[in-house]
């Protein structure tokens, strides 16, 4: 059998709709500028409150123009496309300006369909260190975005050193 609502346990239309205004006020003051914690002093709520808000209202406008982006995508995919067939015969016949413009017409393909990452999957740091002694102990960080708040030290479950050996092979 459902449960009942009980009286007093929720929010009447009033209150759902002053909350919809602060938020969007929320919105536009962070998108002029303010920090949360300024929004929060001027607004007079707490600064959870407006992070909570601010993520909510994006949300639902992110999911009210999905639509829309997915609709604008497939029109530059159509343009692009268009492009490319106009460019891509002139260069495989090895037209410098051509290929080109095939190349940037293809990143641009790439980009608006998110094949290229916003950040670099790994970064490389290399240094050239001769050691005749001692321990060198390599730490790899995860490449992902840890959305979960796990940190790459809770993902690995062990390290180790490793050691050098005299003909420059690295043991275990």
């Amino acid at each position: 059998m459902p449960k009942r609502k009980q009286p007093g346990h929720y929010p009447t239309a009033q209150v759902r709709a002053n909350a919809e205004v602060r938020r969007y006020e929320t919105l536009e003051l962070y998108k002029g500028g303010m920090t949360e914690v300024q929004i929060a002093e001027r607004l007079g709520v707490s600064k959870a409150l407006v992070h909570k808000d601010i993520k909510r209202v994006l949300s639902d406008l992110a999911s009210r123009h999905a639509g829309t982006a997915d609709a604008i995508r497939a029109l530059q995919m159509e343009r692009y496309s268009d492009l490319l067939s106009r460019w891509w015969s002139q260069a495989l016949e090895g037209d410098e300006k051509s290929t080109r413009m095939v190349l940037s017409i293809m990143h641009r393909i790439s980009e608006i369909n998110g094949v290229i990452p916003k950040d670099p999957l790994i970064t490389i740091d290399q240094r050239s260190i001769h050691l005749t002694q001692g321990e060198v102990t390599f730490s790899i960080e995860a490449a992902s975005d840890n959305s979960n708040g796990d940190s790459p030290e809770h993902l690995l479950s062990q390290t180790f050193p490793v050691s050098e050996t005299g003909s420059g092979d690295i043991q275990r």
